[in-house]
């Protein structure tokens, strides 16, 4: 668990530039107080007149987007995260595995007793012959 709480822990602070470069408020684009269902109805006579040209910026100018080292900390946290879930399943794993679990596994083929187990079994055959000539 105590890596866990270090990779959310890190998701917070890495988290926290990203916030703060957002700004506090998100809505400073709208303006204006909203409008009522029926608005003063004023006569106004008026000249036209033409705006000025609008201008399209060049190409060269990067969009909107997150800045490369965003990225760099989103990858580190994602690295941190599954190295963390990898880990606690590992460790669980180990922890509830039996005992002679690798015993097992390392066995040879399946027809082939394990040496320990070939080494009894001629034990107590050769126990077994000695009982039987001191009988005789």
């Amino acid at each position: 668990m105590p890596a866990l709480s270090v990779a959310l822990l890190l998701v917070g602070v890495l988290a926290l530039p990203a916030t703060a470069a957002a700004g506090t408020t998100p809505f400073t684009g709208l303006t204006g107080a909203g409008g009522s269902s029926n608005p003063a109805q004023t006569t106004t006579t008026s000249t036209v007149t033409t705006a000025p040209p609008i201008t399209i910026p060049s190409t060269s100018t990067s969009g909107g987007g997150l800045p490369t080292y965003d990225y760099i900390l989103i990858a580190a946290v994602v690295v941190i995260l599954f190295g963390s879930i990898t880990y606690l399943i590992r460790r669980d794993a180990h922890l509830h595995a039996p005992r002679h679990a690798a015993r097992a596994i390392d066995r040879g083929r399946g027809t082939v007793a394990p040496l320990t187990e070939r080494r009894k079994r001629s034990r107590a055959r050769a126990k077994a012959a000695r009982k039987a000539r001191r009988r005789s």
